[in-house]
């Protein structure tokens, strides 16, 4: 296209018929309007002046954006994107300026500039329709780009560095301490020009890290309380790692995540699509925010997703019908090649992520992101680590049970969030919830904090916040490994159903498939064994059941 609009440029010169008596010449047309004179070749060559200042500077921006896709400065390219709506009009109305010059210069008098009329009209057509036009229908994806790939990050850190993690100060304090002449800089950090001066550290807290020496933890001590903020409890009563959460509120600037480099260029750009052609906004939105969220051991993440369950959500979701549901095998093909070492239900919670990014309303899904809803809810967890008696055990369950909490939040929102009342008011994660049923699945006892005036009020409130309207509770459930939803979870004070089992097969398919469909199943006879295995808890089951369909 630029190549185009250069060489069109190029024709904008008066163009003068030799006077031979030729078929070919040029006929003359009489002035249409009255002008003095010289005006006419005044408006011809403002005209050429003007189409030739847009060409010099569309070729100029253009040669910078490919640039930086070329180089891998994306966060300079993320940032362009967010103006290029507006660049595009501003393009698109210097070329209708240019086109309505030269067209009155015609009209005057200056009859050989018919060529010129028609190569300029098709230029501003193809700028309007192929760039301006697409460029505002997709500026809120954009901006849902930078959100998701700028946010607030999870990234692992020593145990040992764990207390050089504070507050924006903390970190401007250490960083003076700290001698990183020697650190290779990541393109992809690259913040790129600006005009003002752009608020926040430049640096990557891991590059900080890496470089501190033992000895500064004398110097620039962090209380535990500080610490806390910023850091997820797993658990463990010795850990050697911890996830630090840090971004903006840490007083970093903000930057498009290092994910980048494991991913395709074709998803990051501004009309992402796949190389086999498919629309690929939601892979890019989901990508930003798996590199960002994925915590200490993501193959730990529980997503039991199955053909039975996805049906189930995609009927009952604030987003029915779901549409974008039938890329639902391309997306996982393509999450298993990007995700395969982290196993099944991380791929499971991505594909379903990717899809539920596409049917989502883009104000939603900006507002979702903006309240970081995308994360774990890193005050659930201070909460449960003061509270718990049984912290390794519900500390782990809040963290591998994150992954439904964030799906859950997306697919069931408040139904407000559909229309023009959508507000973050609405948002919420069952970050609780979640948590309790995980544990229930693995046959842990009833918390202490499960029924205390604060969670439970928590818990309540996190319930209130998803879609009254859509079932959510079923798939939450089964999604996280029981077979139904425990009777009289939600109450308050809510009841720790000790007969809940873990779903099998059987389980799963009847309380997620419709009525007509478990009623029309074969007779089936159910012959009790005696077995014995243990849960977590070191109880025992001591029977199940084998269940044999009769033949039709």
């Amino acid at each position: 296209m630029e190549m185009f609009l250069l060489f069109t440029f190029g024709l904008l010169h008066p163009i003068h018929a030799a006077p031979v008596n030729s078929p070919l010449s040029p006929v003359s047309v009489d002035q249409v309007i009255d002008v003095p004179p010289g005006t006419a070749k005044a408006l011809l060559w403002s005209s050429i002046g003007l189409a030739v200042l847009t060409a010099l500077i569309q070729g100029l921006v253009t040669a910078l954006a490919f640039m930086t896709e070329s180089s891998n400065h994306w966060t300079f390219r993320f940032r362009l994107a967010k103006i290029e709506h507006w660049w595009w009009t501003v393009i698109s109305a210097m070329l209708t300026t240019s086109l309505v010059l030269i067209i009155l210069s015609f009209l005057a008098g200056r009859n050989g500039e018919a060529v010129s009329i028609l190569a300029l009209s098709t230029a501003t057509f193809l700028a309007i329709v192929r760039y301006a036009l697409p460029s505002w229908r997709s500026r809120k994806f954009i901006r849902n780009r930078w959100l998701a790939w700028t946010g607030d990050s999870r990234t692992t850190i020593s145990f040992a560095k764990a207390g050089f993690c504070g507050d924006r100060s903390q970190w401007r304090a250490l960083i003076k301490q700290v001698d990183l002449a020697d650190v290779t800089p990541t393109p992809s950090d690259w913040y790129g020009w600006h005009i003002w001066p752009v608020p926040g550290l430049p640096h990557d807290p891991t590059d900080v890290l890496r470089n501190v020496s033992s000895h500064l933890s004398l110097i620039l001590p962090v209380g535990n309380e500080d610490r806390r903020r910023f850091i997820y409890d797993d658990g463990s009563p010795m850990p050697r790692d911890v996830s630090l959460l840090w971004g903006s509120g840490q007083g970093f600037r903000k930057r498009v995540s290092r994910a980048t480099a494991s991913m395709p260029s074709g998803l990051l750009r501004s009309q992402p699509f796949t190389t086999d052609g498919y629309a690929g906004e939601g892979l890019c939105l989901a990508m930003g925010i798996l590199g960002r969220t994925k915590g200490l051991q993501p193959r730990q993440l529980v997503f039991k997703m199955t053909r039975a369950i996805s049906n189930f959500m995609e009927n009952n979701s604030t987003w029915t019908p779901r549409p974008a549901k039938v890329l639902r095998s391309y997306y996982k093909e393509t999450m298993e090649k990007q995700y395969s070492y982290l196993g099944n239900d991380f791929i499971d919670a991505a594909v379903e992520l990717a899809l539920l990014l596409v049917d989502v309303r883009d104000e939603a899904i900006g507002m979702w992101l903006q309240e970081q809803m995308e994360h774990q809810s890193l005050r659930d967890n201070r909460d449960i680590a003061e509270l718990s008696t049984n912290r390794e055990a519900e500390l782990k369950a809040h963290y591998e049970s994150s992954y439904v909490s964030m799906i859950i939040s997306l697919n069931n929102m408040d139904k407000r969030m559909k229309y023009h009342t959508a507000s973050r008011k609405f948002l919420e994660r069952p970050d609780i919830i979640c948590t309790g049923l995980l544990l229930k699945a693995r046959g842990q006892p009833e918390p202490k904090w499960w029924n205390g005036t604060h969670l439970a009020d928590v818990r309540k409130n996190q319930i209130e916040a998803l879609s009254s309207e859509a079932n959510w509770k079923p798939a939450t459930a089964q999604l996280l490994g029981l077979s139904e939803w425990p009777r009289g979870f939600e109450d308050s004070p809510s009841v720790w159903d000790e007969n809940a089992r873990p779903k099998d097969s059987f389980a799963e398919e009847k309380s997620i498939m419709p009525k007509q469909e478990v009623l029309s199943r074969p007779p089936v006879q159910v012959v009790p064994r005696a077995t014995a295995s243990s849960d977590l808890t070191g109880s025992t089951l001591t029977q199940s059941s084998t269940v044999v369909e009769s033949s039709a």
